[in-house]
């Protein structure tokens, strides 16, 4: 195993989770069949319950009306609110005293109290087990939706660090899809408009029901370094193309983290420091950087990839640059060579290219619009 993956067994023995879950074999048509069968199967129970539920009102109001009118029929005294009010507390065995009924009434009200009592208690259980399905369908609808999605992000772990993830993805419109074992942290993430999927991300059927194969990127970000390996490894061995961004708490873990699949590595405590650091030595800098990748004031701070197919391709700095003056070609990453600050202004941009630009939000819309394929 030490091998295969560089990654000491011992680091993960602590953890909750064992590295045993990524190597056991998946049957991936086998997945896929059981979720389209398992939708299948909801529908039709759903459809069940309600047939159900409407059955036991139908009982419960028949068994009413039969009582409402035997008992107005038996007894000439009673008008009808006489007779439902004593339906209704006889079927509830509430009870509220002797109403003087004659013999034909006891024996109406024996029957009554029989029938009634288990139409009623029917009917509640149907009640109670159409709202606790009626609970249980966002995750069904949920799923259905994080099936049809691409190019989104998973966030796996929504403690600190994962809602303020989600936080900047949820100012940006970014689809993402939280995975969290904890009820509460998912209605959270419901509440705030992200996909959820309850459970252990480290489970192949749980990163399965995430839709890893087509999302854009993952970040690993729970409180336990070992499982968020085991979840790195997971994803890694699902989506071999996917960024894959993993939260450590050591610096002594990112290299196991990359020998693993991690494409970052982030350590919360050490990134912290080295901000603070930035503050007290370069203040002014740490405030321009964050406002500039924060986006305040319409400026921002970003990267646009030029895709195959895109008018960009071709074009230079200096010609695009005459049409957006607004927007600052800051640096130029290529396929196998180092960042280039400042690219030259006559060199044309290629397939793959990832320029860092800085400018009015409108214009780096506009540029990662034509950097698109056409």
């Amino acid at each position: 195993m030490r091998r295969w993956c560089g990654v000491d067994p011992e680091f993960c023995r602590s953890g909750r989770a064992g590295l045993h879950r990524v190597f056991a074999p998946v049957d991936l048509e086998r997945v896929k069949s059981d979720r389209l069968n398992s939708a299948y199967s909801d529908a039709a129970l759903d459809r069940q319950q309600r047939r159900n539920f409407g059955f036991a009102i139908l009982a419960l109001v028949m068994v009413i009306a039969t009582g409402t009118v035997g008992f107005w029929w038996l007894e000439e005294q009673w008008d009808a609110w006489d007779a439902l009010f004593f339906t209704c507390i006889t079927i509830t065995t509430v009870g509220y005293g002797d109403y003087g009924l004659d013999m034909r009434g006891e024996i109406f009200a024996l029957f009554l109290m029989i029938s009634g009592i288990a139409t009623c208690t029917y009917a509640f259980s149907q009640m109670v087990q159409l709202a606790v399905s009626q609970r249980l369908n966002w995750r069904k609808r949920m799923l259905k939706h994080i099936a049809h999605l691409e190019d989104h992000f998973i966030v796996c772990g929504n403690g600190r660090v994962g809602r303020a993830i989600c936080e900047r993805f949820e100012e940006s419109g970014t689809p993402v899809v939280v995975v969290d074992p904890s009820e509460d942290r998912c209605e959270w993430a419901r509440q705030h408009g992200h996909f959820v999927v309850h459970g252990d991300a480290g489970k192949d059927e749980v990163l399965m029901q995430a839709n890893v194969e087509r999302c854009r990127g993952l970040v690993a970000c729970t409180p336990d370094e070992s499982e968020n390996l085991v979840i790195t490894l997971t994803a890694r061995s699902h989506n071999e193309g996917c960024t894959i961004i993993a939260r450590a708490e050591s610096h002594d873990a990112v290299a196991k983290f990359q020998r693993a699949g991690a494409d970052r590595v982030v350590a919360p405590s050490l990134f912290g420091g080295h901000q603070i650091a930035t503050m007290l030595v370069r203040p002014h800098l740490a405030d321009f950087l964050t406002q500039m990748c924060a986006g305040d004031d319409d400026y921002q701070l970003s990267e646009i990839m030029i895709d195959p197919g895109s008018p960009l391709a071709g074009q230079t700095p200096e010609t695009y640059g005459q049409r957006e003056p607004g927007l600052v070609f800051v640096a130029l990453k290529r396929t196998g060579e180092p960042t280039r600050i400042r690219p030259d202004a006559t060199e044309s941009f290629a397939v793959g290219d990832v320029v860092i630009v800085a400018g009015q939000l409108d214009a780096i819309a506009r540029a990662r619009s034509l950097a698109q394929a056409a």
